[in-house]
């Protein structure tokens, strides 16, 4: 246990109050956010935090819990939790939670909309394109590959895949176009991959991600050993504090609070690019975020703390 947090002036409050932690849920990240929750009420508990878990999969009992609880820590992943479909309701019942407002969760949930935004920000980006089902064929094939095809919507790299040439790829986007109504497509940056924390105005160190395999798909995140994490990542001084700007920039400009994630690559002249904003990064023993938070002194359990901290700062209660 470390009770010694609590006794920290900025962590004291959290003393007096239940913590609800909303994890698992309907989407296909539900075994992540299941680990997440896990993580985070275990870690909470250790402090000698009062915290529970729910999860929106018992509909018989969740509104009751959700009420039990002076404070929600959201952990969940995917539709339902990153889309701000929650937080509108949270927002509806006026009940406080962690992380983000529902407006800015929606905006980083969807990749068309965040790269407009990116824009908007003059943040760069890979160039990209929607594929529906009438145009899916001939954007595909007049786009330069290799590129990538992903959901609109949705995490963990689930669905993701490289489109070396078209032809040999047609029917793979043809199948995922016809399943999920719209795809984007995003030209490959050939680099190095990296990501950027936040927690509340704090930029956490650059992380590298080097995958044994082509690149950082939803095995090689989640098996143990598949992947190499360098924190801080063995960059320039000067293009790691770029990066941490321009994601610094990406969270205020789209109204992010608590903690969020920008992924970026960096290509082989040490330009920086885009690829997505996660409004709910993942909280597992794998997840990049507490590898980051660790390398500048922060634990685990201070990090959820922290997250709880700047809720209760953003409505004012301490």
């Amino acid at each position: 246990m470390q009770p010694e947090l609590l006794s920290n002036p900025k962590f004291e409050s959290l003393r007096r109050i239940k913590i609800g932690v909303v994890r698992g849920g309907f989407s296909a990240e539900r075994p992540i956010s299941l680990r997440s929750g896990r993580a985070v009420t275990r870690a909470l508990k250790r402090v000698g935090v009062s915290a529970f878990p729910i999860d929106p999969v018992d509909r018989k009992t969740f509104s009751q819990k959700i009420r039990k609880a002076d404070i929600l820590f959201i952990a969940l992943h995917g539709k339902g939790g990153e889309d701000g479909v929650l937080q509108k309701a949270l927002e509806q019942k006026r009940l406080l939670f962690t992380g983000s407002p529902s407006s800015a969760c929606a905006k980083s949930f969807d990749k068309e909309v965040s790269k407009r935004h990116f824009g908007k920000l003059g943040v760069p980006t890979p160039e990209y394109a929607i594929l529906d089902k009438k145009n899916w064929r001939k954007v595909a094939e007049a786009f330069p590959a290799p590129y990538f095809a992903k959901p609109l919507d949705g995490g963990s790299s689930q669905g993701v895949f490289l489109v070396e040439d078209f032809q040999g790829s047609a029917e793979k986007l043809r199948r995922s176009v016809l399943r999920l109504g719209r795809l984007l497509i995003e030209k490959k940056i050939v680099g190095r991959e990296l990501t950027a924390g936040l927690l509340g105005n704090l930029r956490l160190p650059v992380v590298e991600v080097k995958p044994s395999r082509s690149f950082y798909d939803y095995k090689a995140k989640y098996t143990k050993g598949m992947t190499i994490y360098e924190v801080p990542a063995r960059i320039p001084a000067k293009v790691a504090k770029k990066i941490q700007a321009i994601a610094y920039r990406v969270y205020r400009g789209l109204g992010l609070k608590g903690f969020s994630r920008v992924d970026v690559m960096l290509d082989r002249k040490n330009r920086p690019y885009v690829l997505e904003v996660n409004s709910i990064p993942g909280l597992t023993e794998f997840s990049l975020l507490p590898k980051a938070a660790r390398a500048v002194g922060i634990s685990f359990e201070e990090l959820c703390l922290r997250v709880l901290r700047d809720a209760f700062e953003q409505t004012g209660k301490k």
